[in-house]
């Protein structure tokens, strides 16, 4: 035998209230039109909540305190976190996290620093020059140790196959 639909809130509900009422099974049957089956059904139906998937490992507090670690030192590592505040989870739960609290890994861009004698050419470069008007600064490329690439990659190597005409 087939199992017959589900019952609506509604119905539910009031099924509920005519049991509270005193009304015995035979008469709530009657009056619904369904089955025995489905008056205790809606008796013990109580509503479960939408999760889907593994329960998680970290609460909503070790969440907030990874994301404030964080944010109060930005250069640290995931494992250094789960070692200083005893996580006992992974060091890839706590990227997944870290991403879910839109703060997601960037690392530093490697530029060269400056050194005293480099600031001082630069400041004795815009004196100099300091009244040349529009016209004449319009030739000058600045480059402003930028790397551009007009063609190709930086530095990856992708295939390409050229369409035959």
């Amino acid at each position: 035998m087939g199992r017959s639909r589900h019952c609506s809130e509604e119905k539910r509900t009031l099924i509920k209230m005519l049991i509270n009422e005193g009304k015995t099974y035979k008469e709530v049957q009657k009056m619904m039109g369904c089955s025995a089956k489905m008056i205790s059904n809606a008796l013990k139906w109580k509503a479960k909540p939408e999760r889907h998937g593994r329960k998680r490992k970290t609460t909503i507090r070790m969440d907030r305190r990874i994301a404030r670690m964080v944010k109060t030192q930005p250069m640290i590592s995931s494992r250094m976190i789960k070692d200083s505040l005893k996580l006992p989870v992974s060091t890839v739960t706590i990227r997944r996290h870290l991403c879910e609290a839109n703060l997601s890994a960037r690392s530093p861009r490697k530029v060269p620093l400056l050194k005293q004698r480099h600031v001082l050419k630069r400041i004795q470069f815009a004196k100099e020059h300091i009244g040349w008007p529009k016209e004449k600064w319009r030739n000058i490329l600045s480059m402003d140790e930028s790397k551009i690439v007009l063609f190709g990659s930086k530095g990856r190597r992708h295939h390409f196959q050229l369409a035959s005409q």
